[in-house]
């Protein structure tokens, strides 16, 4: 059986425990042991590890150090190259000819037009023997001579365990103190790529008494706490994660995520829901949301749209139903 690396700089997130148990399986299946490198675990973390992993701090000596004493067969970096180590210890892989793996979306895609940032992402392109994309949209931000080293993973979760429909829905919404009828749910960082404030807004215009909106993740930007909520059908649920937030999901109507599409989306479709975003950058996981389909792409800070989107599949039950299968 060959070794294989996986270096994760700075913690793991809640979510990618799960990928990272479905990815050690897969491998051990045909032939490869995975070992993941790794500075901590976010602190939310609740699913069981299922992967060995090797814990430090992470500097060029010590990654160093940990290949030269494992020497594993090849090595996947899921690192930013932003960090001060990234192109030391990726040109050391390299020099002792150990097989390289970047994990990457292939370019800054909130800085894609930035020169320094390109050069950046082409150094490494240039260095590994193989890129593994989020998309296959992405190929088209490499050089020509790298796509052909590319290979795509669609970034998704490990959602395989929970079952959406056996959510005790007024359950659940009880246990939370939600006693609005329909709701519309946001999860996600609370950052001001995130648009909340145009969701908030939104919701606010549609004036829809018997309508909540059920708002979950960190406040990073601290931007919940200058919004003046009076409304008594926002409710505002601070992170929330793992199991608690798919039955949250699950218990929703509507899916809103205004700005930055992430992996919320996923979470979302996979428990039923439709999805409503603007037209601004997203990352890769735009790719799941088909206009019309699964959900609706509304003009860049149109309140108004957003607000009749989001109101018509409240009120039709059945487009709702259609378009979360």
């Amino acid at each position: 059986m060959r070794d294989v690396f996986l270096f994760h700089a700075d913690f793991i997130q809640h979510y990618r425990i799960g990928v990272y148990n479905y990815l050690h399986s897969f491998l051990r299946k045909e032939g490869y042991y995975l070992t993941v490198v790794n500075e901590g675990h976010q602190a939310e973390t609740k699913e069981k590890i299922e992967f060995p992993e090797i814990k430090e701090k992470f500097s060029f000596f010590k990654l160093m150090k940990i290949v030269k004493r494992g020497r594993p067969w090849a090595c996947i970096l899921f690192i930013h190259h932003r960090k001060k180590y990234f192109f030391q210890f990726l040109l050391f892989l390299r020099l002792a000819g150990y097989r390289v793996i970047t994990w990457t979306h292939g370019v800054n895609l909130q800085k894609r037009n930035n020169t320094i940032s390109r050069l950046a992402h082409h150094l490494e392109h240039s260095l590994c023997h193989r890129i593994l994309l989020y998309s296959e949209s992405l190929k088209k931000y490499l050089a020509p001579s790298h796509r052909l080293k590319a290979c795509v993973a669609n970034n998704t979760l490990n959602l395989t365990w929970f079952k959406p429909e056996i959510v005790d829905r007024n359950k659940l919404l009880k246990k939370y103190g939600i006693q609005t009828d329909k709701n519309i749910i946001y999860y996600g960082r609370i950052t001001r790529r995130k648009r909340v404030p145009d969701l908030i807004s939104a919701f606010e215009y549609m004036g829809d008494p018997k309508a909540g909106l059920i708002l979950i993740g960190p406040d990073e930007d601290n931007i919940m706490s200058q919004q003046e909520l009076k409304n008594p059908r926002i409710y505002y649920l601070g992170p929330v994660y793992g199991r608690e937030v798919l039955e949250l999901l699950a218990a929703a109507d509507v899916s809103c995520i205004p700005g930055a599409v992430g992996l919320g989306i996923v979470d979302a479709m996979y428990c039923g829901l439709p999805v409503i975003t603007e037209d601004v950058p997203h990352g890769s996981e735009i790719m799941y949301l088909k206009e019309g389909i699964n959900g609706f792409i509304v003009p860049k800070g149109d309140i108004v749209s957003m607000a009749q989107k989001l109101a018509s599949l409240l009120k039709d039950d059945d487009l709702r139903k259609k378009m979360g299968e």
